[in-house]
């Protein structure tokens, strides 16, 4: 048998996909022994495989960062709602009928907006320790007012990190695109 690229030499080996007769030469330009067009045919595919996969991790990106955004858009809803009842609740408790600081009511607004984040993370931290074994009602009692002040302290940290979360998933997507 003869090589299939030079005719007048004779073959020493043959291409592992299409069965060609190759020479010594041809023989060992790839690893495993291919021919030039099989060889082209692996190189595309592999290429094909390598913008599929770059494809899945935009995606994924994507993904992540609509579920970023919409986590972070419901929480922060809540958080609305929270910080307006936090502004009247503190205003009423502590100035009575006198007219609160403008600064005061920003500072509790802020921070009632806050507290849904740190509820959701130590939410998350709680799904480690589940809790049902317990059941007496001044258990509960305590740890949901214990959950609420520890809400209030990791409120901002959790808002802080969600907030940063969403703004480096977009520029990874950016950065891909």
């Amino acid at each position: 048998m003869k090589c299939f690229n030079h005719s007048e030499i004779d073959a020493v080996a043959t291409c592992q996909k299409c069965g060609k007769g190759l020479c010594r030469e041809c023989a060992e330009k790839y690893t495993p022994c291919m021919c030039d067009s099989c060889a082209d045919q692996v190189q595309r595919n592999r290429q094909q495989q390598a913008k599929n996969k770059e494809e899945q991790q935009k995606q994924k990106y994507k993904d992540a960062l609509v579920d970023s955004r919409s986590e972070f858009i419901g929480t922060a809803a809540i958080g609305i709602l929270v910080g307006i009842f936090t502004v009247w609740y503190m205003t009423k408790s502590r100035y009575g009928n006198a007219d609160a600081r403008f600064i005061d009511c920003v500072g509790y607004f802020f921070v009632g907006i806050c507290i849904p984040f740190g509820w959701k993370f130590l939410t998350y931290l709680q799904s480690f320790f589940p809790l049902t074994i317990f059941g007496s009602f001044l258990f509960w009692f305590v740890f949901w007012s214990v959950k609420l002040i520890l809400s209030i302290i990791v409120g901002i940290p959790a808002f802080i990190f969600q907030l940063v979360k969403t703004i480096l998933t977009q520029k990874k997507i950016d950065k891909l695109e």
